[in-house]
């Protein structure tokens, strides 16, 4: 990270942002992956703190309850959601 592409141009913030990354680049290989997902989620999404993510999360259960109570959509049961989704393997299997 080289001082000319930092925000504010300063050596001590690009200091801290290298030093940042080298400690996250540290971190176990999941929790990696969780990081770079949920900064990715922040950035297609929108949020810019957990809380809001949180937030935004529980509005959609809301939405989708809502749906639900209404009849706009039903549910379907564990052995249709599975047949559905094995329908087309086994539809290449037979070929």
């Amino acid at each position: 990270m080289a001082t000319e592409t930092t925000p504010s141009g300063t050596p001590a913030t690009a200091d801290r942002s290298t030093e940042l990354v080298n400690r996250l680049l540290k971190f176990p290989e999941e929790t990696r992956l969780d990081l770079a997902h949920l900064l990715l989620d922040s950035v297609k999404r929108g949020f810019t703190s957990l809380g809001e993510a949180e937030a935004r999360d529980k509005q959609l259960v809301r939405s989708r309850l809502d749906e639900l109570a209404s009849g706009k959509a039903k549910l379907i049961s564990a052995e249709d959601f599975l047949a559905d989704l094995e329908r087309p393997y086994q539809k290449g299997a037979a070929k």
